[in-house]
């Protein structure tokens, strides 16, 4: 009698062929040893402003805001502690609609290089009108921790 294989009992012996394949490999003691630790990520939106938050070395902050770039009003890093923060790539988030001045979301993102205390601004403004333009600031203070 031919034995009958299930998706599950499939999907078992792929996974234990997968570790194995992962525990005996020639790197595998060494690539465990160098991922010690878990590196976190802070989420925060615009009603987090004017916080105070502790974070570690290395953890990564988000920081999504609404913005509707067709109002001319956009959102810009107005200045953050260059010697803890570590200021990476933005990401525009807007849904693929043809709807004239449909809005979306930036996310600004940095990483905590050493500790410290240390502010990140962000102002939404019309860069061409000058600073009185700006008709929202967000301000986060960090305290990065080792």
């Amino acid at each position: 009698m031919r034995k009958k294989y299930t998706f599950r009992s499939l999907a078992r012996m792929a996974a234990l062929v997968g570790t194995w394949f992962i525990t005996s490999s020639p790197c595998a003691a060494s690539c465990q040893t160098k991922a010690k630790y878990v590196t976190m990520e802070h989420l925060f939106v615009e009603t987090d402003t004017n916080r105070t938050v502790d974070i570690h070395r290395n953890e990564t902050v988000r920081i999504t805001l609404p913005e509707n770039a067709t109002t001319g009003y956009r959102w810009t890093v107005e200045n953050y502690d260059r010697e803890l923060f570590n200021e990476l790539p933005s990401e525009a988030h807007y849904p693929a609609t043809t709807a004239v001045g449909s809005g979306g979301e930036v996310v600004f993102i940095f990483q905590a290089k050493k500790s410290g205390t240390g502010n990140i601004m962000l102002k939404q403004w019309r860069s061409w009108e000058g600073d009185s333009s700006a008709i929202a600031r967000f301000h986060i203070q960090l305290r990065v921790l080792p």
